[in-house]
């Protein structure tokens, strides 16, 4: 867990507020076992209600659940990618004269502190899924209209019959349009192509992979 998405300031006096609060909670806690016991021992051992356990407890819950909520967003301000998105790419790659243009869903894991993301490509109109694509290197930015980016590094994997291709990597930019849930950007990659990716939310539940029935 890290903090990267974090508001340092609120998370300063957030910690120092929960220490204050979790050192008494924990002396209270103490208070209650008997003087003698094999429990307080035990209690004693795993340290499970000392200030830092409920203070790490606190930001653990907060980074997979909490921040989710309205009531974190002054501790955690970015917008909840979660789920799977369908849409197209474009490629300037050309197939019969015209561009490449290939269904594309895109499944995202997000927590507070960190964002992976996940790609399947394939044939429009077929159950032929082309490609798969995970992120290495991701980061989810702040810009200046208010708007929140996506940004990651890529690799991307062809499917077992794209015997005519290799694997690659890439990078992806994606502005984040939260009224309609709409991811829209560019991507290139080092075969060299570019393009254009428009998905959009469709569900929370991730599939692994390019169609509902492949």
């Amino acid at each position: 867990m890290n903090f990267r998405y974090f508001e340092a300031k609120n998370l300063i006096i957030f910690v120092i507020i929960l220490s204050i609060i979790f050192s008494w909670l924990s002396n209270e806690l103490d208070k209650l076992l008997p003087t003698v016991s094999t429990f307080k021992e035990i209690w004693k051992y795993l340290d499970l209600f000392s200030t830092v356990s409920l203070l790490f407890l606190t930001l653990l819950f907060i980074d997979k659940v909490g921040w989710k909520w309205k009531f974190f967003k002054w501790l955690v301000d970015i917008p909840n990618l979660n789920g799977r998105y369908e849409g197209t790419l474009e490629s300037i790659f050309q197939s019969n004269g015209a561009n490449t243009i290939k269904d594309c869903a895109i499944e995202i894991k997000q927590t507070a502190s960190k964002i992976k993301v996940f790609s399947y490509y394939g044939d429009p109109g077929t159950n032929n899924q082309t490609s798969t694509g995970y992120s290495h290197c991701e980061e989810i930015v702040h810009e200046e209209d208010g708007f929140f980016s996506v940004y990651h590094v890529f690799s991307n994997e062809p499917g077992t019959l794209q015997t005519q291709w290799n694997n690659h990597h890439g990078a992806f930019y994606m502005k984040y349009y939260p009224d309609i849930k709409l991811l829209d950007g560019n991507y290139f990659n080092d075969r060299p192509n570019k393009g254009t990716v428009k998905v959009i939310f469709k569900q929370n539940k991730l599939l692994g992979r390019l169609k509902l029935n492949p």
